[in-house]
């Protein structure tokens, strides 16, 4: 194996994190250039902008019949924050998990990993430009569809108020499901065929989510799609587990968001070790 020589444009800190700012240009431009990235944001939008809009005019002019009758309007104001995010918070995660889950394994398809390996950059500020470039890349279009779907609503005629609410909901549900959700795709990707975490990655997401046939894991600490949070951040009357034993507090729903944050660190950290290693076996072959 030839060794190619290192390139020394500087030593230090500021050098290393001029480094990691291009590394996260070079993310954002990539990223944000390929069109499925925007398709795939335009049908997930388009989704989440229908279904809001139905509950937003359902709440508003509900059925004599219907329960909603009885609430109150904060009561109908939580309703309509959990019934426009609750399945978008899910949809929204897994779309960035698996828009990004390719990243490292282009880089090694197009040789990027050996340019890489002959400059002064080190393993930690490659991953580390990596993650936070696709971080910003993601959060980005899904922060703008969120705040267009909470803009209906004020537009159909609900408080103004409710703004505030949405946009708390984006930072306790949405921003820790979206970390997790890509940190541990793109940690699986470090050692696994892309296919495999394509198709399990997606099927393990949905079992934390809604966890059909087995409910387990859904109400475990690590829930991801805001069941210990709603509940606490926006309760609504009927909101019901199906699992009796089931039930939240505030410092819960702390631990919950905790936990899904840790869990993305450590898979940051996971993924710099594993691709170190990596590194190293291949500089030393």
């Amino acid at each position: 194996m030839i060794a190619l020589p290192r390139v020394m444009p500087g030593r230090g800190l500021l050098a290393a994190g001029g480094q990691v700012w291009a590394t996260i240009w070079a993310e954002l431009a990539m990223q944000w250039r390929r069109w499925g990235l925007w398709v795939a944001f335009g049908v997930a939008t388009s989704l989440l902008f229908l279904l809001t809009v139905q509950t937003a005019v359902y709440l508003q002019h509900p059925p004599s019949t219907s329960m909603y009758v009885h609430f109150s309007p904060e009561d109908l104001d939580n309703t309509m924050i959990y019934g426009g995010t609750a399945y978008g918070v899910m949809f929204y995660s897994l779309l960035a998990a698996l828009l990004v889950v390719d990243r490292m394994g282009r880089d090694q398809r197009l040789g990027m990993r050996e340019l890489q390996r002959a400059t002064s950059q080190g393993t930690l500020g490659y991953v580390l430009g990596k993650y936070l470039g696709n971080i910003v890349a993601m959060l980005v279009p899904i922060f703008l569809a969120y705040l267009l779907c909470a803009l209906v609503t004020i537009l159909l005629g609900w408080p103004v108020a409710l703004l505030s609410k949405f946009l708390l909901v984006f930072l306790l549900v949405f921003v820790p499901s979206t970390l997790v959700a890509m940190n541990l795709a793109l940690l699986l990707a470090s050692f696994l065929p892309l296919r495999v975490v394509q198709v399990g990655f997606s099927l393990l997401w949905f079992e934390f989510n809604i966890g059909p046939g087995w409910h387990g894991l859904v109400f475990s600490i690590f829930n991801p799609n805001g069941a210990y949070v709603y509940p606490v951040l926006t309760p609504v009357p009927d909101m019901q587990s199906v699992d009796p034993n089931f039930h939240t507090s505030a410092h819960l729903a702390l631990l919950n968001i905790l936990v899904l944050l840790l869990s993305a660190v450590l898979a940051f950290f996971l993924t710099w070790v594993g691709l170190a290693f990596q590194r190293q076996r291949e500089e030393g072959a």
